[in-house]
């Protein structure tokens, strides 16, 4: 009788190490995903960032063309390519370089990126967000043609 007891002790005594080892290994797991994702959008974030700086012509012959562009104030302009369903848009200054980026991912959210930090002179009259309204507004409502197409 006493072996019995004695067993069933040494099996409570298991019962919350083998909690523990439930419980650190979904901590592992839902770090994991975590990672992943943070990884993603790092390696996301590194691609598109690596444009800034670069002329729209240089991207073009890369990427291929946009599939959408939409004149700014100013002589700028932004330009969108799709990938994978998800979109990328590009500001490019009236030089035709890209200054800002920014990514609408449906798994991963809403990505930004610029080639530096905004200044006193990049917000004239509207806030980075509402700019970024404006112009996600713009082409929301446009119709456009294919670059090339008529």
């Amino acid at each position: 009788m006493s072996s019995s007891i004695d067993h069933s002790r040494s099996l409570a005594s298991y019962r919350p190490f083998s909690m523990l080892i439930i419980g650190v290994s979904i901590l592992v797991a839902v770090m994991g995903c975590a990672s992943t994702q943070d990884r993603e959008r790092r390696a996301l974030s590194d691609e598109f960032d690596k444009w800034l700086g670069q002329y729209k012509d240089t991207r073009i012959i890369e990427k291929g063309p946009p599939d959408r562009c939409v004149a700014q104030g100013g002589g700028s302009e932004i330009c969108e390519w799709r990938i994978d369903g998800n979109t990328v848009r590009y500001l490019y200054d009236a030089n035709g370089i890209a200054r800002r980026w920014k990514y609408m991912d449906r798994q991963l959210g809403e990505m930004k990126g610029a080639q530096h930090p905004p200044t006193a002179a990049d917000h004239i009259h509207e806030s980075e967000a509402a700019m970024w309204q404006t112009i996600k507004d713009t082409f929301d409502d446009m119709q456009f043609t294919p670059m090339g197409g008529r």
